[in-house]
């Protein structure tokens, strides 16, 4: 049993918190369906547990929308009030339509007489919108705020403890500074790193010298990593890519994967449109 609980402890964070929210809203159903058996209790009429479990599928629904939302909004961050509001209107109005839909669907199958999609929608409107809004509102504001930290965190951990990299191809070792990295490419089976006036080869692959960089290390491309401070401009190719010109005129494609992550790291702050 001990050695049960240890290797229970080492799921990951994500996983267990999703078990947690899972968890939550099975609470929520359970003590909604006994409330409405008290409700039925105290007003003397009868109480019909299927009516009241199918009706209580609504708070099973956030759990799908929630992990959308998360996955939408790690690539895609939000910033602004604007943003924020939008968010949570379209989760809401995704709900709100997922509701009646699923109450109908399940009522058709497994009972004589199915629930109107209208009658649903308005009753859902009328009892729940608070409650929706609420759940969505909160959920995007901890994670705007908890984001952040986390990948400070982890920026942190993988800062090398020197300023220098030790690249090796075959029986060569060469030790240079990162300040010094122009960019780094896929060579297979080698990467290669580009100085100003130099190249190395190094027994490296790009997802792996990535996590041992620093955050002024950015990857722009399946096959190209750049060395931000090394980037004077971007310029778009009309179809969705980006040209990135650097300090000694070489050009290097941005493909429209990671534009959204490379904007945050090289326009920190808001722009003013002059």
């Amino acid at each position: 049993m001990i050695y049960k609980l240890k290797q229970d402890s080492n799921f990951p964070a994500g996983i267990r918190l999703w078990g947690i929210i899972l968890s939550v809203f099975t609470g929520i159903i359970i003590l909604a369906v006994f409330q409405d058996f008290l409700h039925s209790v105290r007003n003397g009429g009868a109480f019909f547990f299927f009516e009241s479990l199918l009706f209580k599928s609504f708070w099973l629904l956030f759990l799908p929308i929630l992990l959308l939302m998360k996955y939408m909004l790690q690539s895609r961050p939000i910033n602004t009030l604007a943003q924020i509001c939008l968010a949570v209107t379209i989760a809401t109005l995704a709900h709100l339509i997922l509701v009646p839909l699923t109450i109908w669907f399940l009522s058709v199958v497994f009972r004589d007489q199915s629930y109107g999609f209208f009658k649903v929608l308005t009753y859902t409107l009328s009892n729940d919108l608070v409650k929706i809004l609420l759940v969505y509102g909160v959920f995007i504001l901890l994670l705007k705020y908890t984001e952040p930290k986390r990948d400070k965190d982890a920026s942190q951990k993988q800062t090398p403890i020197s300023q220098y990299l030790t690249v090796s191809s075959g029986k060569n070792n060469s030790r240079i500074k990162l300040s010094d990295i122009l960019y780094i490419k896929a060579a297979n089976p080698y990467i290669a790193i580009q100085l100003e006036k130099k190249q190395y080869l190094h027994s490296e692959t790009l997802k792996s010298i990535l996590e041992i960089l620093d955050s002024r290390f950015i990857r722009v491309h399946k096959s190209s990593i750049v060395n931000i401070d090394k980037v004077l401009s971007y310029k778009s190719r009309l179809n969705g890519d980006y040209d990135l010109m650097l300090q000694d005129g070489t050009k290097i494609r941005l493909s429209r994967n990671y534009v959204n992550d490379f904007r945050n790291r090289f326009e920190p702050t808001p722009q003013l449109n002059t």
